[in-house]
């Protein structure tokens, strides 16, 4: 019989979720409950969550072992699929932000298949109780996009799950060296950019970015990085960010027309990626001028 999962068992809040639209690895923001005990539980998705609010002191057992740790703001927690752990109680209250290490989705976003080990085998513990403040960061971030409406796009939120992805497993694995080959040539850097220039209104993410020189998105942004000195992210809101720029200058165009010619899925959104990047409201941009 198939063990039942910590949620089935013992089912916490869940105050935020990712929606839909974001192209990242799925989120939530949940609240665990208070005193509550699971015989015998598992996760059926590879799970990392880090403490934000609250404090719980865990008991639980792995085998014969019997451990004890102290969750609080900063602490970082990862289970792997299916790896059971018993006689689990929590006593206290507290809010975590999770990531759900979705294997068909980092797969897509590596290149690597997850499933015949490529990744996984490389000695990931099943089991990570510690604090990692980069990944916390990071979730932070991830936290503030879905909070709010995911305005960023489909490539940031792939980029900043793939770091995630990238922090967890370069820290915690015994052996984290890849071989990689095929970088970006003078060009195909040539190529992406006019591919860029081209679809500046789309959602553009790493997935079609890479498909279009012929590499992983992983693979894709590391070698971008290192050709342009910036992250794929990055060079693409600085375009995005002058050819609104450009648009509002002329002022032939309304807020909504700008917004959709960029690649944004609302002027609301627009605005605040463009407050962002420059300082300044769109409105107050075409009043300087």
């Amino acid at each position: 019989m198939k063990t039942k999962t910590f949620e089935e068992q013992s089912p916490g809040t869940v105050l935020l979720k990712s929606p839909s639209t974001w192209e990242g690895l799925p989120f939530s923001y949940n609240e665990s409950p208070s005193n509550s005990y699971v015989r015998c539980g598992v996760v059926d998705v590879p799970l990392l969550a880090i403490g934000v609010a609250g404090q719980a002191e865990l008991k639980y057992s792995i085998g014969k072992n019997e451990l004890q740790e102290l969750w609080r703001p900063g602490t970082l927690a990862y289970l792997d699929r299916d790896y059971e752990l018993e006689k689990l109680s929590t006593d206290g209250k507290m809010r975590a932000l999770g990531l759900e290490l979705d294997i068909p989705k980092i797969e897509k976003l590596t290149g690597q298949d997850l499933v015949a080990g490529a990744l996984f085998s490389r000695n990931l513990p099943r089991h990570i109780f510690d604090e990692d403040q980069r990944i916390g960061f990071l979730m932070r971030a991830i936290e503030t996009e879905v909070r709010n409406g995911c305005p960023s796009g489909a490539l940031y939120a792939e980029s900043i799950s793939l770091a995630v992805v990238s922090c967890l497993w370069g820290k915690y694995a015994v052996r984290h060296s890849i071989r990689h080959v095929n970088g970006l040539s003078p060009a195909k850097i040539s190529m992406l950019k006019d591919w860029i220039k081209n679809n500046i209104s789309q959602d553009i993410s790493l997935v079609q970015m890479g498909n279009v020189v012929g590499l992983s998105p992983q693979h894709l942004s590391r070698c971008f990085k290192q050709a342009m000195g910036e992250s794929p992210y990055q060079y693409l809101l600085e375009i995005r960010m002058n050819e609104a720029k450009r648009l509002l200058r002329g002022g032939d165009h309304s807020m909504t027309e700008v917004a959709f010619a960029t690649g944004y899925s609302s002027p609301s959104h627009f605005s605040t990626a463009f407050r962002k990047a420059t300082g300044m409201a769109p409105t107050q941009f075409q009043k300087n001028i």
